[in-house]
């Protein structure tokens, strides 16, 4: 009886929280409906910085976007909230427009706009990054307006100005943190426990303030030393610590040793790798490496695969939604099945090709991966002479490889990008990444099968690096020549060719039933 009156309790619950329940999702529901496209350009936006790049189209399409939400929470007329939300849209779309021209525009200014932010210029040279922060908004207003020509002309201005806020942000920031460590250094007596560190750490500050002084359009160099400084500083009030409690007899040399190895030793348990450390640390060291190298290549090939799976369960979702729905006639369902087919038909395309081009290329001369419809050959070992934009005799078998992977992609087009380290000033480097991209791209003209292929030369400077350009191996990685070759091109080539074979195909006298008859694609 007892367990009667339970279910009959739960029962009740169930039935009163029942229309509350599909209320809650009939208003989920609608409110997809009504804001699920205008969320999705709203990312898109804000992922393109059009707050930055287009600051007037995307504060009125802000302004509607609030109103909208604010009616509908409000339970107002929703033909009012899409009309609202129809402006937010436009607004949007023509700030994609407009941060589609600022992007190249000022693509340098965003980048030292990035290196200030880096040194946190709002809150160390605040003034200077207000004055920056007007002098883009007005620049980026002249593309909004069309006048891009003075807007290319303000670009060099607004450059500078936040270069000045990162060299004051820096100069206030990592300067004084280094002048702090190295004064409580030198009280702890780092200068007799731990000379060398403690010297190196002070001729890296001095160089830091003789670069900020002799350079002051290169802010990474200077920025690097004086982390450097201020690390070194640190290091050697920890090795001072560690020398006093040994004289003291604290501990002995054996536990920092052991303490020291600690880390190293759980990294390598964690990768499953057995640590040898009776002759060093090298070779555990080594073998950490060389799992780490694994596990990124994976990592890459699995965010490949969930992109694709994430494409295949949107579009699945889609589908299963008109069907529930019952809004597709049958026709319409197979004519879009047909097309989904034809997507996994184009997604096992590309699988082969990059199989196939991976087993071109070594690890040593390129590396070869795709980014959604976009195959990218990174050519790693393209390496030019420092300062310098002229090929080379040994490019020549590397090159042929790049000529025979555009083939094989069967593009249209392809972009030749040319990338540099931080290093050096940057209009120095963008117009370097511009002289290397532009000599591939004449090498490339030159080869009869690639005379119907669009080849573009881009230059980026050190605008996008792929490695962190405080070490040697990663300003390295970032000095590169990047094959970019659109795929999309290559399927609208499919496309185009299959479209005429069917209209062949329809042409001919054949006596057969209209519904039979073969489709355009």
């Amino acid at each position: 009886m007892k367990h009667l009156r339970t279910i009959l309790v739960h029962f009740l619950v169930v039935a009163l929280l029942a229309p509350a329940l599909a209320a809650a999702d009939s208003s989920i529901a609608i409110y997809r409906q009504l804001f699920g496209d205008v969320n999705k350009q709203l990312e898109a936006a804000r992922e393109a910085n059009a707050e930055v790049l287009s600051p007037d189209h995307f504060s009125r399409a802000m302004k509607y976007y609030k109103e909208a939400e604010t009616n509908y929470n409000q339970r107002r007329n929703l033909d009012g909230v899409r009309e609202d939300i129809a402006k937010a849209q436009d607004w949007l779309s023509k700030a994609m427009e407009s941060t589609s021209v600022s992007a190249i525009a000022f693509a340098t200014a965003m980048q030292t706009r990035k290196n200030a932010l880096s040194a946190d210029a709002p809150t160390h040279a605040s003034q200077a990054w207000g004055r920056a922060e007007e002098a883009m908004k007005d620049a980026t207003r002249r593309v909004e307006d069309g006048d891009i020509r003075r807007a290319q002309e303000q670009a060099r201005s607004v450059t500078e100005l936040y270069q000045q806020a990162e060299l004051q942000a820096i100069k206030t920031n990592y300067l004084s943190g280094a002048r702090g460590l190295l004064k409580q250094a030198k009280e702890e007596k780092a200068d007799r426990y731990a000379t060398k560190t403690f010297i190196d750490a002070k001729l890296l500050l001095e160089q830091a303030e003789r670069e900020l002084t002799e350079n002051r359009y290169d802010a990474d160099y200077p920025r690097d030393l004086a982390r450097r400084a201020r690390n070194e500083a640190q290091h050697a009030i920890t090795i001072t610590r560690l020398a006093i409690g040994v004289n003291k007899k604290d501990f002995a040399v054996e536990d920092i040793i052991t303490n020291y190895e600690k880390p190293l030793i759980a990294i390598a348990d964690e990768l499953n790798i057995v640590p040898s450390l009776h002759d060093g640390y090298e070779p555990t060291r080594d073998a950490i490496l060389q799992r780490v190298d694994v596990l990124q290549k994976e990592s890459q090939e699995l965010g490949q695969l969930r992109l694709v799976v994430d494409d295949h369960a949107a579009e699945i979702a889609r589908l299963a939604a008109l069907v529930k729905d019952y809004e597709l006639k049958l026709g319409i369902y197979n004519e879009q099945l047909s097309q989904y087919n034809e997507q996994l038909a184009a997604e096992e395309r590309y699988r082969a090709l990059l199989a196939e081009l991976e087993n071109i290329f070594t690890a040593q001369e390129a590396e070869v991966f795709r980014q959604g419809k976009t195959l990218i050959v990174r050519m790693v070992g393209l390496n030019f002479d420092s300062n310098k934009s002229d090929l080379k005799t040994e490019h020549k078998r590397l090159l042929a490889k790049a000529v025979y992977a555009i083939q094989l992609a069967k593009s249209e087009a392809a972009t030749i990008e040319g990338h540099t380290d931080s290093h050096g000033g940057d209009d120095f480097n963008m117009k370097l990444s511009e002289a290397r991209a532009n000599a591939v791209v004449e090498y490339l003209k030159g080869e009869p099968t690639l005379a119907n292929t669009q080849l573009q030369a881009v230059g980026y400077g050190e605008t996008r690096p792929i490695a962190n350009n405080e070490s040697e191996a990663g300003r390295t990685k970032n000095r590169r020549i990047d094959v970019v070759i659109q795929l999309e091109r290559e399927s609208a080539r499919a496309a185009a060719s299959a479209a005429t074979e069917a209209d062949t195909t329809a042409a001919e006298p054949v006596a057969t039933d209209s519904a039979s008859a073969p489709s355009t694609p």
